[in-house]
């Protein structure tokens, strides 16, 4: 099997988890690449760097600016699939698959997809807001953009740690850890970050989408499944948009015709002769063989016993 053919086949039976890695795994390559290229043709790294930002990245990674926003508002979706950095994408989809993987399990692969988008929204909005309304706020901002999974795979899992705040996972160095003391940890990570100014734009998007999560949790506790209906919502659009195919089935009328309703002694003493003549092939079987029956008598084995 081929390495399209393998990924199709995980594509097509892997389910949610694996898609969204899948996805972000391809952006990642296709994003190297297409890097890889720029090189040559600019004759420049420098330039190649530039023409990458500008040409490429500026489409994808989003941003807190509004003017720049209005002309590529897709980006507050297409950010949280977009890495360049081989460590940034690892430590995401590590924690993806750890998170994604009990999440599955409890709560199914749609409202899995449903966190991880609106995770991403969340964490995008909240980063976006405090840029933009908190004074001072800019001042610990190391770039206008914002890119990768983080608060989208935050989204998922605190979504998980608050659906099962003490459920045991084994980690490698610690051994057996409640999910919502792992939870706790990363929180405080981030909002120390923040006041660190160790890309606080990041990390507000991470709050973002634990925000989201959290929330998500507790109102499907209540009855509202916010990620499964966004998800829901996204499949009824697709499906106006979807062409329908017109039947191409014939239907025929058919003449209605009287059934004859078989009695039981009827129906046994059938079977009987049907088992007799069974039982007088296979004695012929075992005299002569099978090649000594006729077409017809093997045809009527064949049915035979297919019915039982």
């Amino acid at each position: 099997m081929g390495l399209m053919d393998e990924l199709r086949m995980h594509w097509r039976t892997g389910g949610s988890l694996i898609r969204l890695v899948l996805v972000n795994v391809l952006v990642f390559v296709v994003l190297l690449v297409a890097h890889l290229v720029m090189i040559p043709i600019a004759g420049d790294r420098a330039i190649a760097d530039f023409l990458f930002d500008t040409q490429v990245m500026h489409w994808l990674q989003s941003t807190y600016v509004w003017s720049d926003l209005l002309f590529r508002p897709w980006t507050v979706v297409t950010y949280m699939f977009v890495h360049v950095d081989f460590f940034h994408i690892f430590f995401n989809l590590l924690m993806l698959w750890f998170s994604g993987r009990l999440f599955m399990d409890l709560l199914g692969g749609r409202r899995l997809v449903g966190n991880y988008l609106l995770g991403g929204i969340s964490g995008w909005l909240l980063y976006a807001l405090a840029y933009n309304y908190v004074p001072g706020l800019r001042a610990y901002s190391d770039g206008r953009d914002i890119l990768g999974a983080s608060a989208a795979v935050m989204g998922v899992f605190i979504g998980i740690a608050s659906f099962r705040p003490n459920m045991l996972v084994n980690l490698l160095i610690f051994g057996e850890v409640r999910l919502k003391w792992i939870a706790l940890i990363y929180v405080v990570l981030d909002l120390v970050s923040i006041r660190q100014g160790m890309n606080s734009g990041g990390h507000l998007a991470h709050i973002g989408g634990a925000l989201y999560g959290y929330l998500a949790t507790t109102q499907l506790e209540r009855g509202r499944d916010w990620s499964g209906g966004l998800v829901s919502g996204i499949e009824r659009i697709g499906g106006l948009f979807s062409r329908k195919k017109g039947s191409t089935l014939r239907v025929e009328k058919m003449e209605r015709r009287k059934v004859r309703v078989v009695e039981d002694a009827e129906f046994n003493a059938g079977k009987k002769l049907k088992e007799e003549r069974v039982n007088a092939i296979l004695d012929k079987i075992s005299r002569s063989g099978y090649d000594s029956l006729s077409k017809e008598e093997k045809d009527f084995l064949f049915r035979a016993s297919h019915e039982q």
